[in-house]
């Protein structure tokens, strides 16, 4: 079916003329931390609603270079409209891969943006300034805020390096059991074979369609066509060890990354104890941020999936192993 709907995303930077304006606006970042499937998009709603932060949505994201102008002619709305129209007319209702809600509003992760502009998912020497921007542009839109509130998971063990480039950041870390961790990333892994991914190239598109990420989508192809061959639990078995490794590796990172992070710029927060209860979580967070809970409209709510694929019942002891291992010999991410 040919698509109605034209999201109109810019197709140049609308804001040239605006930039300068921002120059005496701080850059005060705040940055969820964690590995992939840890929880942090849940850990990024939860403080997003409880304290005066800026955060990055999809309208954000896809419109960045026209935010400026549409706060100025007071347009947002009508982008914002615009875009669910565009989403709904693709059956584009979730992120697919863990049922996630999409809309304009939803957040979504700044690498995204990075790859967008700088062709890279994670903050670097080459990117600084443009994510100056990008703090500053959130702080000026969302203009009740007091800092921003940022994640990436592709910048987990790139800390101290940000760190460097912004000396009054914040780090909030989301920490879950290692298996649990895989069993999310199996099940999202095998949910993205399954059919099209919409979504995902809405993200990565830069404005040339599937040739702007060509080689992803052959890559994707195979990996679909190897599925519809091995069936659905040979297909999980063949990944449990490949993204074992990479689990162990990522949490080795992380630990080590946590253990020398100072504690008047990090925190660290348990999945468990926020789907227990993260009303309590979020007060936890409150010295380290310096900042005050919001009068909260909505009810923070953290929904558990159980979904324990069967490839990992017996598994808990190998993964135990391979952290040990990675831990002992930790590689760069």
């Amino acid at each position: 079916m040919k698509h109605r709907i034209d999201p109109n995303f810019p197709a140049s930077n609308e804001d040239a003329s605006k930039l300068d304006s921002l120059s005496q606006v701080p850059v005060r970042p705040v940055f969820i931390m964690g590995l992939h499937r840890s929880g942090t998009t849940f850990l990024y709603d939860c403080v997003a609603k409880s304290f005066p932060l800026a955060h990055l949505s999809l309208y954000h994201l896809l419109y960045f270079d026209r935010l400026l102008t549409n706060k100025d002619q007071a347009t947002e709305q009508q982008d914002k409209d615009r875009l669910n129209q565009y989403f709904a007319e693709r059956g584009i209702s979730d992120r697919n891969i863990d049922g996630t809600t999409i809309d304009a509003d939803a957040v979504e992760e700044y690498g995204f943006l990075l790859r967008k502009k700088t062709a890279t998912f994670k903050l670097c020497d080459q990117n600084t300034a443009f994510f100056a921007t990008v703090c500053q542009k959130l702080l000026v839109v969302q203009s009740d805020k007091q800092a921003v509130l940022l994640k990436n998971p592709w910048d987990t063990g790139n800390a101290k390096k940000i760190l460097s480039y912004y000396p009054e950041a914040r780090f909030i870390y989301i920490s879950r059991e290692p298996i649990a961790v895989l069993n999310s990333m199996l099940n999202a892994l095998l949910a993205y074979l399954e059919g099209p991914q919409d979504y995902l190239e809405v993200l990565l598109d830069k404005g040339k369609g599937r040739s702007g990420y060509r080689s992803g989508y052959i890559a994707w192809l195979i990996l679909r066509g190897l599925r519809k061959v091995l069936g659905r639990t040979n297909s999980a078995r063949l990944a449990r060890k490949m993204l074992a490794k990479d689990v162990a590796r990522q949490v080795a990172i992380y630990r080590k990354e946590l253990a020398e992070m100072p504690d008047s710029r990090a925190i660290e927060v348990d999945y468990l104890d926020l789907i227990a209860d993260p009303e309590a979580t979020m007060q936890s967070l409150k010295a380290l941020l310096d900042l005050p809970i919001t009068d909260m409209q909505e009810s923070l709510e953290v929904k558990q999936r159980n979904n324990i694929n069967p490839v990992l019942k017996d598994f808990q002891e190998s993964l135990d192993h391979l952290v040990e291992q990675a831990m002992l010999y930790p590689l760069g991410k």
